[in-house]
C-alpha cells in the first residue's frame, strides 16, 4: 500500500515537473526574446544618443530633454493598467479557446488606450505654451512640446501592442517590434537632425517609430492569429477591463510618485555630485532591470495560464517555487558579481570621478536580488487578480517611504536614499507580498535550495579576492579574469554544495531548449555543471 502510494506520489510530481518545464519552456523562450529585444534597442538608441548629443549640443539636446519630459508625465499614467491586462486576460482565453473573448478584449482595450492617449495628448498640447512659456522660460519651445505631445497617443498604442503579443507569447514577435522600433527611431531622428531639423528631429523619429512599430503590431496580432480586427467595442467590457486596471495604474502611480519625490528631497539636502553618483548607480540598475524585468513581464503570462488551469493550479506553489529558485540561480552570480567588482566596474564604464558610486551600485545589486521573490510574489497577485491588494500594499510601501524620506536622508545623503529604496523597500516588499500568496495558495516556500545557491556565490566570490589583489587597479584585466573565474567556479560550487539536482538540470534543459543562442550558452553550462552534481 505505501509502496503504491510512494510510486502515485512520484507519478504526480513527475506530471507536474512535465508541466512546469512545458510552460517553463514558453515563458524562457518569451523572456529571451523580449531580452533580446530590450538589448538591441539599447544599442540602436544608444549609439542614437551619442549621436544627437553631438549634433545638437547641450542646448538642442536640452530643448528635446524638456519636450519629452512633458509629454512622458502624461504618457506614465495614461494606460490606466490596460496593457497589464492584456497580459494577463489573453493567456487565459488562449487556455480556454476563446476567440471571441480575445478580439472583444482587444477591441475594447485599444479603443480605451485610443480615447485616453487622444485626451492626454490633447490636454497636453493645448497647455504647451504655458509650459513653454512659464515652466522653461521660453516661448519658442512651444513647437517642441506639440510635437512631443503626438508622441503621447503613439507610445500608449505601441505600449499596448506591445503587452497584448507578450500575451500571446509570441517571443520572436517581441524582439521584431522592439526592433523596429529602435532602428526608426534611431535612423530617421540622427537623419532629421543631420538635414536641419534640429530638436524637432529626434521627437519625430519617435512619433514614426511607435507608429510604424504599433501597425506592425497589429499585423502581428490580428492577421498571424486570424482575429476579426473591427469589432465594436461594449461599455460593459470596458467596466470589466477597468475594473483590474485601474488598481494596477494606481499601484504605478503610487510607485512613480515615490521615486520621483525621492529625487526631489534629495536634492533638497544633498550636493549635484551626490545626485550624479546616484543618477549614474540608477543607470547600471536600469541595465540589471533589463534582464529581470523581461522574466517578471513573462511571468504574468505564465501565473494567469497556469492559474486558469485546474489541472496545474492547484500546483501553483510548485511553479512559484520553480520560478523563484531558477531566476536566483541565473539573476545571483550576476547580481554578487557587480556588487563585488563594483568599483572596476563603474571606473571603467563611467570613470573614477563617480568615486561614491560603487557603494551605491554594490548595495543596489543585492537589494534587486532580495526583492526578487515578492516582485514575482507581486506578479502572482496580478494573475490572480488580486489587484486591490497589490494596490493596498503598494500604499503601505509608500507610506513608510514617504515617512522615511526627511528622516534618513539629511541624515547620510544619497546613501540613505539607497538604503531607503534597495534595503528597507525590498524587505517589505518581501514581507507583504509572499505572506499574502502563501496565505491565498499555501505555498510550501522552498529557502533551502535558495540558501545553497546563496552559499554557491559566496564562495565563487571569496575565491575571486586574489584576482583583487593581484590585480590591484588594473581594472579591465582585473573584470575579464574574474568573469572568467565566476564562470568556471560558480557551477562547481553549485554541485558540490548540492544546490542543483541533475532533474533539476534537465528542467533547465527543456526550459531552454527552444530559446536561440542563450539557450545554447546555458545548456553548455549546464552539461558542464553536471560534471560535479553528486561527487
Amino acid at each position: 500500500m505505501l509502496s503504491s502510494m510512494a510510486s502515485y506520489s512520484a507519478s504526480i510530481s513527475d506530471t507536474i515537473d512535465s508541466e512546469a518545464s512545458a510552460i517553463g519552456a514558453e515563458t524562457a523562450s518569451t523572456a529571451t526574446f523580449v531580452l533580446i529585444g530590450k538589448f538591441s534597442s539599447i544599442i540602436f538608441l544608444g549609439l542614437a544618443f551619442i549621436a544627437l548629443a553631438r549634433l545638437l549640443g547641450p542646448s538642442g539636446y536640452g530643448i528635446y530633454a524638456l519636450a519629452l519630459a512633458v509629454s512622458g508625465l502624461f504618457g506614465s499614467v495614461g494606460n490606466l493598467g490596460v496593457s497589464t491586462a492584456l497580459n494577463k486576460f489573453i493567456p487565459e482565453h488562449i487556455h480556454r479557446k476563446d476567440k471571441s473573448a480575445i478580439e472583444d478584449l482587444l477591441a475594447n482595450s485599444f479603443a480605451v488606450t485610443l480615447i485616453t492617449g487622444i485626451a492626454f495628448a490633447a490636454i497636453s498640447f493645448a497647455i504647451s505654451g504655458l509650459v513653454a512659456t512659464y515652466a522653461f522660460h521660453n516661448p519658442s519651445y512651444t513647437i517642441f512640446i506639440e510635437l512631443a505631445s503626438i508622441s503621447i497617443l503613439s507610445s500608449m498604442l505601441f505600449g499596448a501592442s506591445y503587452s497584448a503579443l507578450l500575451g500571446f507569447n509570441k517571443g520572436s514577435h517581441i524582439a521584431a517590434i522592439n526592433t523596429t522600433q529602435a532602428v526608426l527611431q534611431a535612423g530617421i531622428a540622427v537623419f532629421l537632425v543631420l538635414i536641419g531639423f534640429g530638436p524637432a528631429g529626434p521627437i519625430i523619429g519617435l512619433i514614426i517609430g511607435y507608429s510604424v512599430a504599433f501597425l506592425y503590431s497589429l499585423y502581428l496580432i490580428y492577421v498571424k492569429n486570424k482575429l476579426r480586427m473591427f469589432v465594436m467595442p461594449s461599455k460593459a467590457s470596458i467596466k470589466k477591463i477597468f475594473s483590474f486596471s485601474l488598481p494596477v495604474a494606481g499601484a504605478t502611480a503610487v510607485q512613480s510618485l515615490t521615486s520621483n519625490l525621492s529625487l526631489i528631497v534629495l536634492g533638497v539636502f544633498a550636493t549635484a555630485f551626490v545626485i550624479g553618483n546616484f543618477g549614474v548607480a540608477s543607470r547600471v540598475n536600469s541595465l540589471i532591470d533589463v534582464i529581470s524585468g523581461s522574466i517578471s513581464v513573462s511571468l504574468l503570462a505564465m501565473f494567469s495560464t497556469t492559474l486558469v488551469n485546474k489541472k496545474t493550479s492547484k500546483s501553483i506553489g510548485r511553479f512559484f517555487n520553480y520560478t523563484i529558485y531558477y531566476s536566483v540561480l541565473m539573476l545571483a552570480p550576476i547580481l554578487f558579481f557587480i556588487a563585488v567588482l563594483a568599483k572596476p566596474f563603474s571606473y571603467v564604464a563611467f570613470s573614477g570621478v563617480y568615486s561614491i558610486a560603487p557603494l551605491y551600485i554594490a548595495i543596489m545589486s543585492i537589494g534587486t536580488l532580495a526583492g526578487l521573490a515578492g516582485g514575482y510574489a507581486s506578479t502572482l497577485l496580478i494573475s490572480a487578480q488580486k489587484v486591490k491588494e497589490v494596490l493596498k500594499y503598494n500604499l503601505i510601501i509608500a507610506a513608510v517611504q514617504l515617512i522615511l524620506l526627511p528622516i534618513i536622508i539629511p541624515a547620510l545623503n544619497g546613501l540613505g536614499l539607497i538604503i531607503i529604496l534597495y534595503a528597507i523597500t525590498p524587505v517589505l516588499t518581501d514581507v507583504l507580498f509572499i505572506a499574502k500568496s502563501v496565505k491565498l495558495y499555501k505555498l510550501n516556500f522552498d529557502s533551502r535550495k535558495l540558501i545553497l545557491i546563496l552559499a554557491a556565490n559566496a564562495v565563487t566570490m571569496l575565491l575571486i579576492i586574489p584576482a583583487i589583489i593581484a590585480f590591484g587597479n588594473n581594472f579591465i584585466p582585473l573584470l575579464i579574469v574574474a568573469a572568467m573565474e565566476v564562470i568556471l567556479v560558480y557551477p562547481i560550487a553549485l554541485g558540490l554544495l548540492g544546490a542543483v539536482k541533475r532533474k533539476d538540470l534537465k528542467i533547465m534543459s527543456q526550459m531552454t531548449d527552444r530559446v536561440p543562442v542563450i539557450g545554447a550558452i546555458i545548456r553548455i553550462m549546464l552539461n558542464y555543471t553536471a560534471h560535479f552534481v553528486g561527487m
